[in-house]
């Protein structure tokens, strides 16, 4: 995509580091990627790739063993299906991973502790990718983790992306259209938009679900990006909340 799209790249993974992990709002984050993937079908893609991204403050520990009780008791709260979780250690950030897959769908779990102070702080994500007929299962997933979350007073941060195909190459007129047609399915309205010749990338705000991020002093919540691809005659479109995590 060239130059300008991994100016995006770099510039999403900035906000994403400074504004996303922003106090979740108290009020349980309900699924949204149904609503996504038909706003996207609306348009005239055709979905492929869902991808939910469920991260979970969950304090700090002591000692690196608490991490381990941590990462088992929440795999069994979560009905996390895990034989065995593996350890490794990352730049001095200990972390606590499993994975599988399961119906098509990709789980990944994860229990981080960073060091901080002579203790750690600990972070519980859980990362679900799947096709567009894994969605139902995807939701039943998410709900679950939610709910358990809910029941011991936490509230996860979650991002949801929908990935879909145009079947024609498009100009960025052309993208931009569908991308607003997508706003209008949503109730959107626009703060922010970066393009070049080949990527379009626009954010706002929906009021058709609470949970935000802060862009410039606004509530932002989605954000849809369209590219041509390079290998074929089709155009892809992402669209993500409250921001697209996934590569576009």
């Amino acid at each position: 995509m060239g130059k300008w799209s991994g100016w995006i790249a770099l510039a999403l993974l900035f906000v994403m580091g400074v504004v996303y992990w922003m106090p979740a709002q108290a009020t349980e984050v309900k699924p949204v990627a149904a609503q996504l993937l038909g706003a996207l079908e609306d348009s005239g893609a055709t979905g492929t790739t869902i991808q939910v991204r469920a991260r979970t403050v969950m304090g700090q520990v002591l000692r690196q063993e608490e991490i381990k009780e941590l990462a088992d008791h929440w795999a069994k709260q979560l009905e996390i299906p895990f034989s065995q979780i593996e350890f490794s250690r990352k730049n001095n950030i200990l972390v606590y991973q499993y994975a599988n897959t399961h119906d098509d769908v990709q789980l990944r779990y994860e229990v981080t502790g960073v060091p901080k102070n002579g203790s750690f702080d600990t972070y519980v994500v859980l990362q679900l990718s799947g096709s567009r007929q894994s969605l139902l299962y995807i939701e039943e997933i998410q709900e679950t983790f939610a709910n358990a979350l809910s029941k011991a007073n936490f509230i996860p941060q979650i991002s949801t992306c929908i990935r879909g195909m145009y079947n024609v190459k498009m100009g960025v007129d052309q993208q931009e259209g569908k991308i607003l047609s997508i706003f209008s399915t949503l109730q959107a309205t626009e703060l922010e938009r970066l393009q070049d010749e080949t990527v379009v990338s626009i954010s706002g705000h929906t009021p058709m679900w609470e949970p935000f991020i802060a862009l410039n002093g606004q509530k932002m919540n989605l954000q849809v990006a369209t590219h041509r691809d390079s290998s074929n005659a089709g155009t892809w479109v992402t669209v993500g909340t409250p921001i697209i995590t996934a590569e576009y």
